[in-house]
């Protein structure tokens, strides 16, 4: 898999363009922004990192988490992506663009490798799986496909969206994952609960994994995906980097911010992934755009003479060995 098979580059900086320009008037009142200390390990003690479409990010001193710093209260970020620009383009134009491309090669292979996961930790069958941020349905649908829980229910706060995954037969729970845990036909009622890319857009990650840990029925699996501050595509390029996009993503965490996070959340750690296979492609592709942005030079020796055998052997490494910016964390709720 190739960058441009997921996000075309057209579609892509046309998103990003969009996205400066929603961050300018959408959020341009600092009355609007709250200070916030680690969204992983909860400290309060960082480092300035950079600035990007008028947001301030911060490194953490001690779990090297990467975030932005203030960011927006809740109302006005619920608002944001019901009515901004950029959203509407990502749901109306971008995402329906490369649908199929990301079931061939993100969503089928996902529902692969969780029953991987989940055979490797457990031999019971897996009951009711609840897709938190569940768009049009397709993981569901491809869950439903290879036989992954014995059902499928969705939480999407997109009304069309929720409407299209109750035409695909599922129960949807249109709203957000804290009004659908305080919903008794929702607390506690599912052995895995899922939530990919959501995790670097919430202002409050503790919250937010409390809230996927809420829909768990005790023992019960929860599996989110984000991308990783501890990245190579993320450090090497910074604040140039196409996924450092506030106001949408706000959180970069690393691993170990994640895993004090699910300790904070009162969660077991079973494990962190990054099975990632486009750090290289991404900075690769960056660097191309901006003629030469890259100094540093291993990472120029990797995109000037390696051969591409060279480059994939290098990602393979990265996502071997923790290192890419997609991250996988899988934990438990206690039983």
């Amino acid at each position: 898999m190739r960058e441009a098979d997921i996000r075309p580059s057209d579609l892509l900086n046309e998103y990003l363009r969009l996205s400066a320009e929603d961050a300018a008037s959408w959020f341009a009142d600092a009355g609007l922004l709250v200070g916030r200390p680690c969204p992983g390990c909860g400290k309060d003690d960082s480092d300035p990192a950079f600035q990007k479409n008028g947001f301030t990010f911060a490194t953490c001193r001690t779990c090297r988490t990467l975030y932005a710093n203030p960011v927006p209260t809740a109302g006005p970020l619920s608002d944001f992506y019901r009515n901004s620009p950029s959203q509407k383009y990502w749901g109306e134009t971008f995402f329906p663009a490369v649908a199929e491309a990301r079931r061939e090669h993100i969503f089928r292979p996902r529902v692969a490798r969780i029953r991987a996961l989940l055979s490797e930790k457990s031999t019971a069958a897996v009951g009711p799986v609840i897709d938190v941020g569940a768009g049009a349905g397709i993981f569901l649908e491809e869950a439903a496909a290879a036989g992954l829980g014995t059902e499928r229910r969705a939480i999407e706060p997109n009304g069309d969206l929720a409407a299209l995954c109750r035409t695909k037969g599922f129960d949807t729970f249109e709203g957000f994952a804290v009004d659908a845990a305080s919903d008794p036909a929702w607390f506690e009622q599912a052995d895995l609960v899922t939530c990919f890319e959501v995790i670097e857009h919430v202002p409050d990650c503790a919250g937010f994994v409390a809230e996927l840990a809420a829909l768990a029925a005790p023992g019960g699996t929860i599996l989110f995906t984000g991308l990783c501050g501890g990245g190579f595509d993320i450090m090497t390029l910074g604040r140039h980097a196409k996924a450092v996009s506030p106001p949408h993503h706000l959180n970069f965490l690393s691993r170990r911010g994640t895993e004090v996070l699910l300790d904070r959340c009162g969660l077991e750690s079973l494990q962190f992934l990054t099975p990632g296979e486009l750090d290289v492609d991404i900075v690769a592709n960056t660097d191309r755009e901006h003629g030469g942005l890259v100094d540093d030079p291993f990472v120029r020796y990797l995109l000037d003479v390696a051969s591409q055998d060279i480059r994939d052997n290098f990602q393979r490494f990265l996502s071997d060995n923790g290192l890419s910016s997609h991250m996988w964390v899988v934990a438990r709720k206690p039983a």
